[in-house]
């Protein structure tokens, strides 16, 4: 799906525009042309290469998908890829938007629906300003949109962690281990997708890339400020999912060991018991001990009275 805008010098704002209409577009530095596509087909791949003149390469990337976020200069445009995320049937899934800026246009490439740029269209559609100040400032606007849908995710990645870390003390079984693990690997999925962004970012607000004017330079450091403060809570909810793991292992060492040293107990406890009664049940032709019967009596005191000195000494040396 194609969609273009042409914001006119005059104000007004033209949509869904012709093949000869963006290729006029194109020659008039005064107005400003973006056509987002959703989805690129045989046609809009076409109109890439011959309308617009990219690069094969980034024709390329636009249509397959790319492994990280990246920034490339090239004669008449620059040519950025960033990722968003999306919840999908309780996973996070990365969506990539690739984008072409140049003097006076900007293309947008997307292979799924993306929520911050379907509402920069919607915007647009209303007459909203953001067209007229320049390709730049409406790559802001897009870009801003983009890495600020990562807070709602974060916000909730960052409630499951404190929720996590009070039931580990209550509620430490496996179930809440692989809770841990699983809001451990969301975190690693964030930090793999925001960590390539602040190379990219870094550069945009520099002010020395072409295309980008120094003016509009400055709102890309707002944006570079949003992607460092969401890696320091990506960071910092890691930590705290990693010492929740350690804290995991560490309770259920102790429970092992006290129910080793508790079983531990009850066996020393029957060790008199087991040793004297294996002593007399052996089958010895003559047995010295089984002469008088008081002998019985006196072992069976012996017996019952061995558990409360042993339990006395236990107590004595803080073994129970």
């Amino acid at each position: 799906m194609l969609r273009s805008y042409l914001a006119k010098p005059d104000g007004t704002i033209d949509c869904g525009l012709s093949r000869e209409q963006m290729l006029r577009a194109l020659t008039d530095d005064q107005g400003l042309l973006w056509v987002d596509i959703e989805g690129p087909e045989d046609i809009e791949v076409e109109l890439l290469l011959e309308v617009f003149d990219l690069h094969p390469l980034t024709v390329e990337d636009c249509i397959m998908p790319n492994v990280r976020p990246k920034l490339e200069e090239f004669e008449r445009y620059l040519f950025i890829v960033l990722q968003g995320l999306t919840r999908t049937d309780g996973k996070l899934k990365a969506v990539e938007m690739d984008v072409c800026l140049g003097k006076n246009f900007l293309i947008t490439i997307r292979s799924d629906r993306i929520k911050s740029v379907e509402d920069d269209c919607a915007r647009v559609e209303k007459k909203s300003p953001i067209i007229r100040r320049g390709a730049d400032f409406l790559f802001y606007s897009l870009a801003d949109s983009l890495i600020d849908s990562y807070f709602p995710i974060l916000d909730e990645v960052e409630a499951r962690v404190d929720e996590l870390e009070a039931k580990l003390l209550t509620d430490s079984t496996e179930h809440t281990l692989r809770e841990i693990f699983h809001v451990y690997n969301e975190l690693m999925a964030l930090r793999r997708t925001l960590a390539p962004h602040r190379e990219v970012l870094s550069r945009l607000n520099r002010g020395d890339l072409p295309f980008i004017s120094a003016s509009n330079a400055i709102y890309f450091r707002d944006i570079y400020d949003h992607l460092l403060r969401m890696s320091d809570l990506v960071d910092a909810c890691r930590e705290v999912t990693t010492m929740s793991l350690e804290a995991y292992a560490t309770i259920v060492s102790n429970r092992l060991n006290e129910i080793m040293k508790t079983m531990t107990a009850f066996a020393t406890l029957a060790l008199p018991l087991v040793i004297i009664t294996g002593v007399f049940g052996m089958n010895f032709g003559e047995h010295p001990e089984l002469g008088p019967r008081w002998i019985y009596h006196v072992l069976s005191l012996g017996l019952l009275g061995s558990m409360p000195i042993t339990i006395y000494f236990f107590r004595k040396y803080r073994w129970l």
